[in-house]
C-alpha cells in the first residue's frame, strides 16, 4: 500500500482532494478464511479534519484462479467505525463491483485516531487468495492546527 500527497498539478485536477492511498492485491495479505483485514492509511492528530473521500477501482479485485470467490466489500473508516466515511462497497469483479464512490462525511478530530479502510472477503474464502486488483482512494486531509501552530504570533497592540 502506498500514501502520498497528490502533486500540485493532481490538486488542481481533483479539487479539495489532498492525498491519494493505492490498494493492490498484493496488500491484501490475511489468510484466515472469512476475515476481514484493516489497512492504516494515515494517522490523525488531535486537530485533524477529513472532509471527503472518493473510490476509484481502477482494477477490480478477483482470484484469477477461482471464479466462485466473487466478492471483496471494502469500506473506508476511522478508530470509531469502519463506515465513518465510506460504506462496504463491491470492489470485486462480479457484474456489481463499483468502480467510483464518494462520501462527503466531514469529521474533526478532536482526539488521534487513524484513516482505515477494512477489507471483507467472500465467505470461506481469505483475502490473501486476492491476486489482481488495484483500489485509489483519494482524501481531503485537513491540519489547519498545523497551519495555525505556523503563524507566528502577534500582539495586537490598543490604541
Amino acid at each position: 500500500m502506498k500514501v502520498r500527497p497528490l502533486t500540485t498539478n493532481e490538486r488542481a485536477e481533483a479539487p479539495g482532494y489532498t492525498h491519494v492511498a493505492s490498494i493492490t492485491a498484493d496488500d491484501m495479505t490475511n489468510a484466515v478464511d472469512g476475515a476481514i483485514q484493516t489497512l492504516t492509511l494515515v494517522a490523525l492528530k488531535a486537530g485533524d479534519a477529513i472532509m471527503r473521500v472518493f473510490w476509484h477501482l481502477k482494477v477490480p479485485f478477483q482470484n484469477t484462479l477461482e471464479p466462485a470467490n466473487n466478492t471483496t466489500t471494502i469500506s473506508v473508516g476511522d478508530d470509531a467505525g469502519v463506515a465513518t466515511h465510506l460504506a462496504a462497497t463491491q470492489a470485486n469483479l462480479n457484474g456489481t463491483e463499483i468502480i467510483f464512490a464518494a462520501g462527503n462525511t466531514y469529521v474533526l478530530y478532536v482526539a488521534a485516531s487513524n484513516l482505515k479502510i477494512t477489507a471483507t472477503p467472500f465467505a470461506g474464502t481469505n483475502l490473501n487468495e486476492l491476486n489482481r486488483g488495484e483500489l485509489l482512494v483519494y482524501f481531503a486531509l485537513a491540519r489547519l492546527k498545523d497551519v495555525s501552530d505556523a503563524i507566528a504570533a502577534t500582539l495586537i497592540a490598543k490604541t
